[in-house]
């Protein structure tokens, strides 16, 4: 009785001194705050500051070369202003390059090839994020989903290490047909109301639910069963995000990461939800709070 009483103190304080699994860190769009968004010299910050994770924001040109942005046209963050899906690769190569940031003056834009070659070998994992997959190119959407799959192949990049991870649900209703294997994480907006109620919104370009804060979690479990999903990116500004909230939907099996995350505060609230992951641009001021505090 004595030696099995002895044992169970044992066991118990063992659990109680195991450290907690810090945040994973996922790098959008590279390092921004080092240089241009979806740069070579951010994706290089990203893997020196030690990121867990890339995000790829992915677009098809018209000659069907899978670039990464953010946007569908280059006029925000570039010297002009195209459409993607209007342009071919080489024209977008010759005539634009990125404002300057950091330091870093007259980048070019990044082919998907370009960033996995980079990062191939390391132990990186990556976000696939469709932002060019609408229903009006749905034969394009389809084209830049395979041709994803087909490069990430190439470089020999496992499905243990992609995320599909995006607003887009078409994305992930093809993926569920054609690639089951690769795990899909929905992102999802929370706007806070002053009446009280949320403005729930799960896919780009769509209508957005107002909900009473009590519906919010029957709503994801309903979207994680329809999509099969793997986890949520949720808004860590909304107020309806809370730890309980965090610990419903990981006790459910989905796994939870939080967007933006850009300075200490975010970062030490980030840790306090519970949250898997963390979305940043700035490595530098948030992962030393990550490294610090377990969940």
């Amino acid at each position: 009785m004595q030696i099995k009483t002895v044992l169970i103190a044992s066991i118990c304080l063992t659990a109680m001194t195991v450290p907690a699994e810090p945040l994973k860190l996922v790098s959008h769009a590279g390092d921004q705050f080092s240089a241009p968004g979806h740069s070579i010299p951010a994706y290089r910050a990203a893997i020196e500051l030690k990121a867990d994770i890339l995000k790829f924001d992915l677009h098809l040109t018209r000659d069907r070369v899978i670039v990464l942005t953010h946007d569908k046209t280059t006029g925000r963050k570039m010297d002009r202003d195209l459409t993607f899906r209007r342009t071919d690769y080489p024209e977008i190569l010759r005539t634009c390059t990125y404002k300057k940031v950091g330091g870093f003056d007259r980048e070019k834009i990044v082919r998907l090839d370009q960033a996995l070659e980079l990062a191939r070998d390391t132990e990186l994992s990556f976000w696939l994020d469709m932002k060019g997959f609408t229903v009006e190119g749905q034969e394009d959407s389809e084209l830049l989903a395979d041709k994803a799959m087909e490069l990430t192949r190439k470089y020999g990049i496992g499905k243990e290490r992609l995320m599909i991870a995006t607003f887009r649900q078409p994305a992930l209703i093809y993926m569920k047909r054609h690639y089951p294997e690769i795990r899909r994480v929905l992102h999802v907006s929370m706007a806070d109301q002053e009446n009280g109620l949320c403005r729930v919104n799960s896919e780009t370009d769509r209508s957005k639910r107002l909900m009473k804060p009590e519906t919010i979690l029957p709503h994801l479990l309903k979207k994680a069963r329809e999509l099969d999903l793997y986890g949520f990116n949720l808004p860590i500004s909304s107020r309806y995000l809370t730890r309980e909230l965090v610990r419903q939907l990981q006790e459910k099996g989905y796994w939870i990461s939080v967007w933006f995350v850009q300075d200490k505060e975010a970062a030490a609230k980030a840790v306090q939800l519970g949250a898997d992951a963390a979305v940043t641009d700035n490595l530098k001021e948030v992962r030393p709070v990550m490294m610090n505090k377990g969940k």
